[in-house]
């Protein structure tokens, strides 16, 4: 692991506000990596807001404190717990790791999930890191494995940053999609608006939503509501938002929400087939969903 001095000096150069988030990132880094080689990554897939700044934002990426995957194969729910207690039941180039497996591994009928505390020699006390794996629905599309891009304290790194199988990029905006629907949190809002101003594929993207919505049992994809949660401001908390972000990056809600809002209009131009599954709040097309997962993964190429 890295000194404190060293991570003083990363946060410095980088203008993070805060150093703990930077000490985080490098930690989410060091596990990205212990996954790579102890074989877990062939199981799962990288995705959510730590995915989009490692992989896709870079810098302008908010800092995040967990490791988000999807199971990708026909591990077990046990197995794949089984595969992660044993990464971290030793210490990893200074890093240590401490957790009661019977409070902080836990399954939700959803998920497997674990609150670890990663502690090295800077800092006894620790940083918890929330891990958790998707157990509800495989990949979309098929995975495609990623580098991570360049950070300047790679070069202090004792490994190379391995590429990290991620689920496709428009599958991990269609999940923000799905969860911007269904929750009004800040951080979700800043991801959106920083998708909106990318190039994509916005069809698939759409089709993406309409089936990860309908899949959640929750709602189903509705520009016209997507925009009411978005707009719903009262749980947004700027200033947790900014302690995430750069001293150079300001953040304005009402921008945000004006980007989110308009970069995602195309979810209200649904297809007939598209139409027919986010009408279908009984739950009754499951041929029609899996036509257009196939669809999907023939024009996501």
């Amino acid at each position: 692991m890295l000194t404190i001095e060293q991570i003083r000096r990363i946060a410095q150069q980088s203008g993070a506000r805060d150093i703990s988030k930077v000490e985080t990132d490098i930690i989410l880094t060091f596990l990205l990596q212990l996954f790579h080689e102890k074989g877990i990554t062939a199981h799962i897939a990288f995705k959510g807001g730590t995915m989009l700044r490692k992989m896709i934002f870079g810098p302008r990426g908010r800092y995040s404190t967990d490791l988000d995957f999807t199971r990708r194969t026909e591990i077990t729910d046990e197995g794949i717990m089984e595969l992660m207690l044993d990464a971290l039941s030793q210490p990893y180039h200074g890093l240590s790791f401490r957790f009661d497996r019977d409070k902080d591994w836990y399954f939700t009928d959803r998920s497997l999930a674990a609150n670890p505390v990663c502690v090295h020699a800077g800092n006894d006390k620790g940083v918890k890191i929330k891990l958790e794996v998707s157990l509800r629905e495989k990949p979309v599309l098929p995975v495609r494995t990623l580098p991570q891009l360049a950070q300047d304290y790679f070069k202090l790194l004792p490994f190379k940053p391995a590429d990290i199988p991620s689920l496709v990029y428009e599958e991990v905006v269609s999940e923000k999609v799905r969860a911007a629907s269904q929750r009004s949190k800040i951080r979700d809002l800043h991801d959106l608006s920083e998708a909106a101003g990318r190039d994509c594929n916005r069809d698939l993207l759409r089709s993406l939503a309409v089936i990860k919505l309908w899949e959640s049992d929750q709602a189903n994809l509705d520009y016209p509501k997507f925009v009411a949660q978005v707009e719903n401001g009262k749980d947004y908390d700027l200033n947790d938002l900014t302690n995430l972000l750069r001293k150079d990056q300001r953040p304005n809600l009402q921008d945000m929400i004006r980007r989110a809002k308009d970069g995602f209009r195309f979810l209200d131009q649904v297809t007939d087939l598209e139409r027919k599954i986010t009408q279908d709040g009984g739950r009754r097309c499951k041929d029609e969903v899996e036509q257009l997962k196939a669809d999907a993964v023939k024009h996501a190429g």
